[in-house]
């Protein structure tokens, strides 16, 4: 115990006045002193206690923790910081507790306890906002890269990818095809329909490319009614084929129950090309299967289209 003076009178101070746990236990473990935050708020009596082997209040878990790592770095290091243990208190409720504790000469170990059941609950609380901030920004990370109306790719993200994968292309040796697929007549569906029923052609094409597309193909929604598809290790005799199914599952989006058209552009890389280079040759192809009545594929270089 220990004793101060004041100014009027000499006034006492022990272990029972800190808003903690203290515990003293022997050179066996056995528990010489507890002070009365046990009985006030973990529900043990001091005599429940006193003369008990501190097994007695650990759980399964923390009796392993306590003999294979806590008591060895006590007799190491004489002190021992935060460590945490789950115990019982005197109801039989487990109950997290940080644990301080120092060693004496003697063997005698100080034990200072503090509840951190609140802590977990805030770690927890820390743990649930980190990862709703991480789905949060997710969230805006897709709404950076994708369209909203078609859930595709924006124009910003396949410039960015495209450029990744001809640089992957470039290093495996393989050619990629690049598409550009334009809807033909879609003014007209917009001028005459209205843009409802545009958005909703846009949507289902969209849907359509996605579903018919493979995973490592990129699809975008490039701007307006053109679309993009580049298609890594995709020769001429590969992509010209998946042109022709793509006009027929397009051809199942109908409008005032008249099949939707598009005219498609394509070009196939070679080891000078770049994004730019790429997406000029299918664009200019893409206006030339407009010129030669729409509804159709042209290869790009090629006089002759599908």
């Amino acid at each position: 115990m220990k004793s101060i003076k004041t100014e009027n009178k000499k006034e006492s101070y022990s272990a029972d006045c800190f808003l903690s746990g203290a515990l003293i236990t022997d050179s066996k473990n056995t528990i010489i002193y507890v002070n009365s935050y046990f009985e006030e708020h973990l529900y043990w009596k001091s005599d429940e206690l006193v003369g008990q082997n501190i097994n007695k209040i650990l759980t399964k878990s923390s009796r392993i923790f306590f003999q294979s790592y806590l008591i060895p770095t006590l007799l190491h290091e004489k002190t021992s910081e935060e460590m945490q243990l789950i115990i019982f208190n005197g109801q039989g409720i487990k109950t997290p507790m940080t644990i301080n504790a120092q060693i004496n000469e003697e063997g005698k170990v100080f034990w200072s306890l503090f509840n951190s059941s609140k802590q977990d609950q805030l770690y927890d609380e820390l743990i649930k906002t980190r990862e709703k901030l991480e789905e949060q920004a997710e969230e805006l990370k897709s709404l950076a890269s994708t369209d909203e109306l078609t859930n595709l790719l924006n124009r910003r993200e396949m410039n960015y990818r495209s450029t990744l994968l001809l640089e992957q292309s470039l290093r495996s040796k393989q050619s990629v095809a690049l598409l550009v697929i334009d809807i033909d007549n879609f003014k007209l569906i917009n001028d005459t329909f209205g843009h409802l029923e545009g958005d909703r052609v846009l949507k289902e094409l969209g849907q359509a490319l996605k579903s018919f597309g493979r995973q490592t193909d990129l699809i975008s929604r490039y701007g307006g009614e053109e679309f993009l598809i580049m298609l890594p290790d995709t020769d001429k005799k590969g992509a010209l084929l998946f042109c022709n199914r793509l006009h027929a599952i397009i051809a199942d989006i109908l409008v005032d129950n008249k099949p939707v058209t598009v005219s498609i552009g394509m070009t196939i890389s070679n080891t000078i090309n770049t994004f730019i280079d790429l997406f000029t040759q299918a664009d200019n192809a893409v206006y030339q299967a407009k010129s030669l009545g729409k509804n159709r594929t042209q290869l790009f270089g090629d006089d002759n289209t599908i």
